[in-house]
């Protein structure tokens, strides 16, 4: 029973009984693939979870928990890419793709423009005082290049699909990073 199983029973009659109100529900095996659910959940809004002799339910699983979930595994890559774009905006504002060619060198071999550039690129182009004068940015120069590796390294665990949560620290460094680009460039 939920509140919009007695929701359309009280719809649907005056005079809703408890059986009316009652809805099936599906229930689905421990070792389940939870991909495989996720339509039934969207659906039904919850399912629930039997234990593996099948005697009884021993868990559900909402669509707000699917919601949770997905917003933990999708913040990481959505806080960087917002950082990877405000870099990639700014540094093809200044440097041509010669410039981008000329420092990135045999390190990548196709770059035809700031879209080609990786992280670990962006950190060498700017560890250079001259290249990073260029951006002029009023930023502490090695500040900002610590924070940038530091998201790199982070970018590149969560881009190898590594099964452990974002640490608190591992958020502070993406969040800091995309602080200062936020300032720098105030454009969405």
């Amino acid at each position: 029973m939920s509140w919009e199983s007695i929701g359309k029973a009280q719809i649907a009659s005056d005079h809703a009984s408890l059986e009316d109100a009652i809805a099936p529900a599906i229930v689905v095996d421990h070792d389940a693939l939870l991909l495989e659910q996720i339509d039934v959940i969207y659906d039904k809004g919850y399912i629930f979870v039997q234990n593996a002799d099948r005697s009884r339910v021993t868990g559900i699983v909402t669509a707000a928990d699917l919601t949770r979930q997905f917003g933990n595994l999708a913040r990481p890559f959505v806080l960087i890419e917002e950082a990877e774009n405000r870099l990639r905006r700014r540094v093809g504002e200044v440097f041509s793709v010669d410039d981008l060619r000329a420092v990135v060198g045999s390190r990548r071999k196709h770059v035809n423009g700031t879209a080609d550039l990786t992280f670990g690129n962006y950190v060498y182009l700017l560890r250079s005082a001259e290249n990073w004068a260029r951006l002029e940015w009023n930023v502490d120069h090695e500040f900002f290049v610590e924070r940038l590796d530091e998201v790199r390294e982070v970018r590149n665990e969560r881009m190898h699909f590594t099964p452990d949560p974002i640490s608190p620290k591992q958020y502070s460094a993406v969040e800091r990073l995309l602080e200062i680009l936020r300032t720098v460039d105030p454009r969405p």
